[in-house]
């Protein structure tokens, strides 16, 4: 089932089951006891139309039609008249919402890259993703493999192969509802939307927990015999210039050479991180709920926040947890999505109501909390929940320690507008935690409700996702079986980030003109976690053997401690007499540049990742290599972009892949091809 507000049923469409999706979705209407049984329903019952026999499902299943049948009564019981001025009143609030949506698009601001091959490169397409021949193991019936649906044994199939995958139940990156609501069933469909697992290495770690064989007919029949609803089909439209890191939830990073160009990155070039749905959400409907120990429970409105608190600005640069996760990706693997590149980064200015400020509404004594005076040892965190739902409509949540919230300087928004405009849906719409100087994903979006706790969250993307583990602890042996052997004293939840910065021009792969040219210069972006300050920034055009300082540029003002804002930094490098030596001889000449990034507190970029691999590929800050080509028979200026397979510029340190890249899996696997760029959104029309 998908639980979003246009949730869909999974294709078992009966007559009820027709009247239940119109019931269920209808916007605007109230139904505690229909919502009760469509998760009721969906947690006891991962296929619809093969367990009708079970008092569970029939007992969920029941409850969703008493729901159903309220409203469905109270509907029909309506005068024609009465039901044809709510017709009409329905389509004027829909013209009027589908106006307001189109006037708060944000406009294309750079120019197109070039477009995308549907198959794209024929390197990232292979048949790595097909299980290899096993004569050795028994072959068993599908039916059998049906039996095992449930939490004590679970087994699925993929092409052909089966699989025991019991024990990965609570190690699945994605969660534990999603391996249940596949259990006993054939995988290619649900990766047909998920297509992150077509990059080789999980199929290929999946295949020392392989039990056996399908028969040729039993394994045409499975990989058809079930369909999976594509919860993402309306997904806002995105800027051609976002390097798609995952398809379903889309996960886009913007062209790294355009980051120098505003300081404030443009809304629709900004980053986007999903994780779970979209939500689609009407501006009077939308509540926020605030509760927990030592407060009052408030329900606020959109207009509430805007008219009982006043409008706070701040700016800050937010940055993906797995900000260069594809650099952690090669000979050890990295089982976690999205696997991006190096542009997950971006700054803006955002403006709402002040977190503790509506905490001190709620009752919660702030401002003795910040100053110390009062310590409740049953309050440490404060945890964010938003309106985003996977299929079984489990919601997205995370975590902050309760200090950064209270505090008078923590800065912390419910913000409800981005760049002096309202969110982007992709951003949250109509209100996101704002975090300053926190981990992007602690700036919960669509958010829903705020809780004061004693404890950090138990949603796994906190407790799982956004860990750093010592470098020994590997996905495969350790965390997939998780909690295992790992040791959680030794692993930390992610909150503030290290130092980062990498040069984003000339792009990587640029075959740059020289002629007559005496030094190259170098534009890039700086940042760090916590609120501290970039204090200096070395530049090298020769690998790292040379360094200078760069010139830092930020035209605004932060004050110590709440430098949440990046630096843009910029250097004309002399060249070398090397370098000098080898134009004037009419040669290209290929370089290296690198940047390097000390904070206030003297904390530097190192040179290698070695040091803190992580298995969750997180906090990822080893010197951002970019090799470009020098040709001294090109006018002095001219960049053109290198004979290279990606029109992005967006690669892993040093400029290539080390392994198949596909838009991270998008386009890896034969079998499911096609561009998410012509996958157009209802409400693209205006873009």
């Amino acid at each position: 089932m998908l639980l979003s507000r246009t949730c869909r049923i999974k294709p078992v469409m009966s007559t009820t089951s027709i009247v239940l999706q119109k019931m269920v979705c209808q916007p605007g209407i109230n139904m505690p006891r229909t919502e009760m049984g469509v998760r009721a329903l969906f947690s006891t019952s991962n296929n619809f139309s093969e367990k009708r026999n079970n008092d569970e499902f029939y007992g969920a299943f029941g409850a969703l039609l008493m729901g159903a049948s309220a409203v469905y009564c109270s509907t029909m019981t309506s005068s024609p008249s009465l039901l044809e001025q709510k017709k009409k009143k329905k389509k004027k609030q829909a013209e009027e919402e589908e106006e307001y949506q189109y006037q708060r698009r944000p406009k294309q601001k750079y120019e197109s890259p070039p477009p995308i091959p549907v198959h794209g490169p024929e390197s990232h397409i292979g048949d790595y993703n097909d299980p290899p021949p096993r004569p050795d193991l028994p072959t068993i019936p599908l039916a059998e493999v049906e039996e095992h649906c449930d939490d004590d044994s679970m087994w699925f199939t993929f092409r052909g192969a089966v699989y025991d995958m019991t024990f990965f139940l609570n190690g699945h990156p994605g969660g534990k509802p999603r391996l249940q609501m596949a259990a006993g069933q054939d995988l290619e469909p649900y990766w047909e939307v998920y297509r992150q697992h077509f990059r080789g290495h999980v199929v290929g770690w999946m295949e020392k927990y392989r039990i056996g064989n399908l028969s040729p007919s039993d394994a045409k029949e499975a990989a058809t015999k079930n369909t999976f609803g594509d919860m993402f089909e309306d997904s806002p439209e995105h800027d051609p210039n976002l390097l798609v890191a995952a398809a379903r939830p889309f996960n886009g990073e913007p062209r790294i050479d355009l980051l120098t160009r505003d300081y404030y990155t443009p809304n629709e070039l900004f980053y986007v991180r999903n994780h779970l749905n979209c939500p689609d959400i009407i501006p009077k409907d939308y509540r926020l709920i605030v509760k927990g120990r030592g407060i009052k429970k408030h329900v606020f409105t959109l207009d509430d926040l805007k008219t009982k608190f006043p409008k706070y600005e701040v700016v800050t640069t937010l940055q993906c947890a797995g900000n260069r996760r594809e650099d952690l990706h090669g000979e050890r693997k990295i089982f976690i999505s999205p696997h991006w590149v190096v542009g997950a980064m971006s700054n803006a200015k955002w403006g709402g109501a002040r977190m503790r400020d509506v905490l001190e509404y709620c009752g919660l004594d702030v401002d003795a909390m910040a100053l110390g005076t009062k310590t409740p040892k049953d309050i440490t965190h404060l945890e964010f929940e938003g309106y985003d739902a996977d299929e079984t409509g489990y919601t997205y949540g995370i975590s902050i320690p309760i200090d950064k919230a209270v505090d008078g300087l923590g800065d912390v928004l419910c913000a409800y507008e981005m760049n002096g405009r309202p969110l982007p849906r992709n951003h949250g719409f109509p209100v996101r935690a704002i975090v300053p100087g926190h981990v992007g994903n602690t700036n919960c979006k669509w958010l829903h409700k705020v809780m004061v706790k004693n404890k950090p969250t138990d949603k796994p993307w906190c407790q799982k996702s956004y860990r750093g583990f010592p470098p020994d602890i590997d996905f495969e042996n350790d965390l997939s079986h998780w909690p295992g052997n790992v040791d959680m004293e030794n692993s930390t939840i992610v909150q503030t980030m290290p130092v980062q910065s990498f040069i984003c021009n000339p792009p990587q792969n640029s075959l740059i003109g020289m002629r007559d040219a005496t030094d190259i210069e170098l534009k890039g972006v700086a940042w760090s976690g916590g609120g501290k300050e970039i204090k200096n920034v070395d530049v090298s055009i020769d690998g790292g053997r040379n360094w200078t300082s760069a010139k830092r540029h930020k035209p605004i003002q932060q004050r110590r401690d709440r430098h949440w804002a990046w630096t843009q930094f910029s250097k004309k490098v002399t060249l070398t007499p090397e370098i000098r030596e080898k134009l004037g001889k009419g040669e290209r000449v290929n370089v290296e540049l690198i940047s390097k990034a000390m904070n206030s507190d003297f904390n530097v970029q190192p040179e290698t990742m070695e040091p803190y691999w992580n298995a969750r590929g997180v906090c990822i800050n080893h010197w951002y290599r970019v090799k470009v080509t020098l040709d001294p028979n090109l006018e002095k200026g001219t960049v053109m972009h290198g004979n290279v397979e990606d029109e992005f510029p967006n690669t892993p340190s040093g400029g290539k892949f080390k392994e198949p890249w596909g838009m991270g899996g998008f386009t890896s696997d034969y079998k499911h091809q096609s561009d998410p760029r012509a996958r157009k959104a209802p409400e693209s029309a205006h873009f």
